[in-house]
C-alpha cells in the first residue's frame, strides 16, 4: 500500500500542472499582500467628498428648496455641505476628520446655525455660532483631549437627570425606557473614560475603532437583553454584538494594539476563509484528473494487472487526492507566513487571537498557530467532501473536465441552496448546510434549528461514505478491457 501511495504521489508531482498550480497558488499570496499594503482609500474618499460638495453645491440652487414646505430638506442639505466642507480641511486618517465624519454633535450644532438663520433670531444664531466655533477651534488645535472631557460632562449630567427622573416614575414602561437610556449613557462615558485614560483620540486606528466596537454593539446588547420573545434575527444580532463588544473590551482593558487589522496574523488564523476557494479548486483539480486523466490515456490498464486488488489501487489515489488538500493549504499557509512576515514583521504573530464563547459567556485567547490549526480542522469537511466528489466523477464517468467542474459549480452554488433551508426544512440535512463545521467554533449554532456539531458532522460522513461506497463499487465492477 506504501509503495502504491509513493507511485502515485511521484505521478502527481511529476504533472507540470501541479508546478503550475504551485506558481499560481505563490503568486496569488504575494499579491494579496501586496494590495493590502497601499492604502488607496485617502485618494478615493476625499474624491468622492470633493464631487459630493459640488453637487450639494448646485442642488442647493434649486428654486423649489425656497418653498416653505422644502425648508427642512434644504436645512438638511446645507448641513451636509458644512460638514463637509470642515472635513475637507483635515487628513482622512486625521482624527479631526474622522470625529466630524462620526459624531453627530457637529452636525446637530451646524443645524442649530441654519435652523436659527432660516428664524431670523439674531440671539440664537450667535448662541449657536459661538459653541460652532469653540468646537472648530479645538479641531483646528488639535484638542481632542477638551471635547472628550466636555462630552463626559454632559454625559455625567444627563446620567444625574436621569436617575432622579426614574425615582419619580411610577409607568412600568416608560421606567424601561429610562432604564435603557441610562444603560447606554453609561456605557457612552465608559468609552469617553477610556478614551482620556488610555489616551485614544478620536482616529480610524485599532484602539479607537475597539472603542466604538465596544460602545455601538454593547448599546445592541442592552436593547435586546431584557426584550422577550426575540426573532431568530434578533437572536443572531444579539449573540453577534455580544461577540464583538467583549473581544473590544478585551483588547482595550489589555491595552493590545494591532497595526493592522487584516494582517498576516489574522490570514493564517483564517486561512480557509482567506484563500479557501483556491485550496478548494486546486483540490478538485488533483482529485477530479487522478483516476480520469489515466483512464482516457489508458495507462490504468497497466495499473489494473499489477499484483495489487483494484481496492488498494484506488484507495492509494484517494488518499493522494485528499494529501493534495492538505500540500495546498500548508503551500498557502508557509508562503502567507514568509511574505506576510517580510511586509507586516514577523512580530505580528506573537499577537494573540481574542475570540468570544456564547456558552461559557467567556473570552477565549490563544495563539496564532493554534487558533489556525482548530479553524483549519472544522473546516476540513468542506474540502474534503468536494474533492470526494471531484474524484468519484473521476472515477465513475471517467471524464476530466465534467469532474474538476461539477465540483465546483456545486461549491458555488451552495450558498443559494442554504438560503432556501427557511422554506424547505429538508434542506437542512443536506451537506452544504452541514460541511463548514467551523460555524460551531466557540459556541456557535448551525444554519438551522436542530443542527449542531455532532448532527452535522455524522450528515457529512454518511455524505462521504456514499460517495465512497458508490465509488468503489464502480470502479470494482468495471470491465477491464473497456476501461
Amino acid at each position: 500500500m506504501n509503495r502504491l501511495i509513493k507511485n502515485e504521489l511521484k505521478k502527481l508531482f511529476s504533472k507540470k500542472l501541479m508546478y503550475i498550480l504551485f506558481i499560481i497558488a505563490m503568486g496569488i499570496v504575494i499579491l494579496t499582500k501586496v494590495l493590502y499594503s497601499f492604502d488607496i482609500a485617502d485618494l478615493s474618499d476625499k474624491q468622492y467628498l470633493e464631487r459630493e460638495l459640488s453637487y450639494l453645491e448646485e442642488e442647493m440652487k434649486n428654486e423649489e428648496y425656497k418653498l416653505q414646505e422644502n425648508k427642512e430638506t434644504l436645512i438638511g442639505l446645507q448641513v451636509e455641505y458644512e460638514r463637509i466642507k470642515l472635513e475637507l480641511n483635515f487628513d482622512i486618517d486625521s482624527w479631526q476628520y474622522n470625529y466630524i465624519d462620526r459624531e453627530g454633535n457637529i452636525d446637530e450644532l451646524i443645524r442649530n446655525i441654519k435652523v436659527s438663520e432660516a428664524k431670523k433670531d439674531s440671539n440664537a444664531i450667535e448662541q449657536a455660532n459661538i459653541e460652532y466655533n469653540e468646537i472648530k477651534q479645538k479641531l483646528e488645535s488639535g484638542d481632542w483631549q477638551s471635547i472628550a472631557k466636555e462630552q463626559l460632562e454632559k454625559i455625567n449630567s444627563q446620567i444625574n437627570n436621569l436617575q432622579n427622573l426614574s425615582k419619580d416614575v411610577k409607568n412600568i414602561t416608560t421606567s424601561q425606557e429610562i432604564n435603557t437610556e441610562l444603560e447606554n449613557m453609561k456605557i457612552s462615558k465608559q468609552a469617553l473614560e477610556w478614551r482620556l485614560e488610555k489616551n485614544i483620540p478620536f482616529d480610524n486606528k485599532f484602539a479607537s475603532l475597539k472603542i466604538i466596537e465596544y460602545e455601538n454593539y454593547s448599546q445592541i446588547i442592552n436593547g435586546l437583553k431584557d426584550k422577550e420573545n426575540k426573532t431568530e434575527e434578533e437572536k443572531k444580532n444579539y449573540e453577534e454584538a455580544l461577540k464583538v463588544a467583549n473581544v473590544a473590551k478585551y483588547y482595550i482593558e489589555n491595552n493590545i494594539v494591532i497595526e493592522k487589522e487584516y494582517n498576516s496574523a489574522s490570514f493564517i488564523a483564517n486561512i480557509m476563509d482567506e484563500y479557501g476557494v483556491f485550496i478548494i479548486i486546486f483540490s478538485i483539480i488533483v482529485a477530479g484528473t487522478i483516476v480520469s486523466s489515466e483512464s482516457q490515456k489508458g495507462t490504468i490498464k497497466l495499473l489494473l494487472t499489477r499484483p495489487y486488488s483494484r481496492n488498494k489501487i484506488l484507495l492509494s489515489k484517494y488518499l493522494v487526492s485528499i494529501l493534495s488538500v492538505f500540500i495546498f493549504i500548508l503551500l498557502f499557509l508557509i508562503t502567507e507566513f514568509i511574505v506576510g512576515g517580510i511586509i507586516d514583521g514577523f512580530d505580528i504573530f506573537k499577537i494573540p487571537m481574542v475570540e468570544y464563547n456564547i456558552k461559557t459567556s467567556s473570552v477565549v485567547v490563544m495563539g496564532v498557530c493554534k487558533y489556525s490549526i482548530i479553524k483549519t480542522l472544522m473546516s476540513l469537511p468542506l474540502v474534503i467532501l468536494l474533492t470526494t466528489l471531484g474524484f468519484s466523477l473521476s472515477t465513475i464517468i471517467s471524464n476530466s473536465a465534467i469532474s474538476v467542474a461539477m465540483p465546483i459549480l456545486g461549491y458555488m452554488s451552495s450558498n443559494i441552496i442554504n438560503l432556501f433551508i427557511e422554506r424547505i426544512k429538508i434542506l437542512k440535512y443536506f451537506v452544504t448546510a452541514n460541511w463548514d463545521l467551523s460555524i460551531y467554533m466557540f459556541g456557535g449554532k448551525g444554519i438551522a434549528e436542530g443542527l449542531n456539531f455532532a448532527v452535522s458532522l455524522l450528515i457529512c460522513l454518511i455524505y462521504l461514505l456514499i460517495m465512497l461506497i458508490t465509488t468503489f463499487i464502480v470502479f470494482n465492477k468495471r470491465d477491464i478491457k473497456n476501461v
